[in-house]
């Protein structure tokens, strides 16, 4: 009999289970019949949507002291950091880069940070947050997270990850504007030079030897690529840009500053003269690709110089070669 009653007991407990099956099978049958193909997966959707939902508050959260918590990749202020990294479209749009470690925001702003202010900056967990940085909003994010939003493949070492407003790029007429207050000027200008590691590195090596400008001109890229900013190691904050629509526009402004203009050319009959070139006042370097080389307005309207070699080499990688000239042509007194 005891026997007898647990199963009638084990019988009614499953019955209810049952009844739910069957109920659904039939809604299963009648949406089927009635053309709704999406009814019969609202339910399942609506549970996954919960544990979705319990899922992001358990990724994005605050801790008991109310400092806020991110653990996962997906979540949307990390994907906003990912797309400040890869589009160019974007980083104009917002207006803001992103700057990967505390040393590379130090190299940018000073020792003391000089008082700046990242909109959102995100502390690794065993990290203290940048000296002299403010922000908005602090998220604290375990290493994975950290990668993820500076775009890189190793976060050995990376304890801070911050959206900063970009430096500013000069049109032509702000520029020359400028030029006119100074008695010294030294241009860097770069023609097609696509490589953001290049780019980078003749904009810290313009900073080395006091240049105070990099013109960019069409068909180079965008000096606040992560992989620019990287290379440049704080110097995208400590010089002056400008951009030129064409080569032209930059000839017109050398026309207006008396600014000599030189083009590094392999092939130039003449070896670049460093006391010369120190003594000029305001002088523009113009770099173009090596594979591509300079265009032929540029060649026309700038003295073509070379790097004197005594070993048989016909060029040099354009980030070697800049750094060469600008370190031959640099003023004898400072540009600021």
């Amino acid at each position: 009999m005891r026997g007898a009653s647990r199963r009638a007991a084990a019988v009614v407990a499953r019955a209810p289970g049952r009844a739910a099956s069957q109920s659904r099978a039939r809604r299963i049958r009648e949406s089927h019949f009635s053309g709704d193909e999406n009814a019969a997966h609202r339910a399942p959707r609506a549970r996954t949507a919960r544990a979705s939902a319990r899922d992001g508050r358990r990724a994005h959260a605050a801790d008991a002291d109310g400092v806020e918590r991110v653990s996962s990749a997906e979540n949307a202020t990390v994907k906003h950091f990912v797309k400040l990294c890869k589009s160019k479209a974007y980083r104009d749009e917002r207006g803001t880069v992103v700057l990967s470690s505390s040393v590379l925001m130090r190299e940018c702003f000073g020792r003391a940070g000089e008082g700046r202010e990242a909109k959102t900056l995100f502390v690794a967990d065993w990290a203290e947050a940048p000296a002299g940085i403010r922000a908005k909003r602090v998220i604290r994010a375990p290493a994975s997270v950290l990668k993820k939003c500076a775009g890189v493949n190793n976060a050995d070492g990376l304890d801070a990850v911050g959206e900063f407003a970009s430096p500013v790029i000069m049109n032509a007429r702000e520029f020359v504007d400028g030029a006119k207050q100074r008695d010294v000027v030294r241009v860097l200008a770069v023609e097609g030079v696509q490589d953001p590691g290049n780019l980078g590195t003749l904009t810290r090596t313009a900073v080395a030897f006091g240049w105070d400008t990099v013109a960019l001109l069409p068909g180079t890229c965008d000096p606040f690529n992560d992989k620019a900013m990287r290379a440049a190691r704080g110097a995208t904050f400590r010089v002056d840009f400008v951009a030129f629509d064409s080569f032209d526009d930059l000839a017109s402004a050398g026309r207006e500053l008396n600014m000599e203009l030189y083009a590094a050319e392999p092939s130039a009959k003449e070896d670049v003269d460093p006391e010369r070139a120190k003594a000029v006042a305001k002088a523009c370097l113009v770099l173009g690709t090596e594979g591509q080389g300079l265009s032929d307005d540029a060649l026309r309207a700038c003295k073509p110089v070379a790097i004197p070699m005594s070993g048989e080499m016909e060029s040099l990688n354009v980030g070697i070669a800049g750094g060469v000239l600008m370190y031959l042509m640099q003023a004898t007194t400072k540009t600021r």
